[in-house]
């Protein structure tokens, strides 16, 4: 028996979250084919919708499409928290993992060498990586 869900809400939260629908379909245990075509249609079996509103941690009667003729909702998705677990784990490890590699690096190459020799490399390509996600954030970069 499929269901109706909201579609621009599912699309909505997912690109919130900056989830590709591949992801998407990841965290929800579901194939992409099957997230691609439930963002296209709307159409999805109960346990599809119970599997992407605990992938996007919310209620799953949230997702469900509203009535035809029933007007819609001023604003249907509240701002994500800076609490939410998930975004503070990608945080963390965008930010502090990369600074205690290069602080690590630099320790052993001066504790071995007495000044800095082969830790300049990957620290580069470290600092390089960073510019390039700030660059992509700021739609500088495609």
């Amino acid at each position: 028996m499929d269901m109706k869900i909201d579609t621009t809400l599912l699309r909505q939260l997912r690109e919130i979250r900056g989830w590709s629908q591949e992801h998407l379909a990841e965290a929800a245990g579901l194939s992409l084919r099957t997230v691609q075509r439930i963002e296209a249609s709307g159409a999805c079996s109960p346990e599809s919708k119970l599997a992407l509103a605990a992938a996007l941690g919310i209620d799953a009667a949230r997702l469900t499409a509203p009535e035809t003729g029933a007007p819609a909702p001023e604003s249907t998705i509240a701002p994500m928290s800076v609490a939410d677990p998930v975004r503070r784990h990608r945080r963390f490890r965008q930010g502090w993992v990369p600074l205690c590699v290069g602080v690590f690096l630099l320790a052993l190459d001066f504790s071995q060498h007495g000044h800095i020799t082969w830790s300049r490399w990957p620290l580069a390509g470290m600092a390089l990586a960073w510019l390039l996600r700030w660059a992509r954030r700021r739609d500088l970069v495609a």
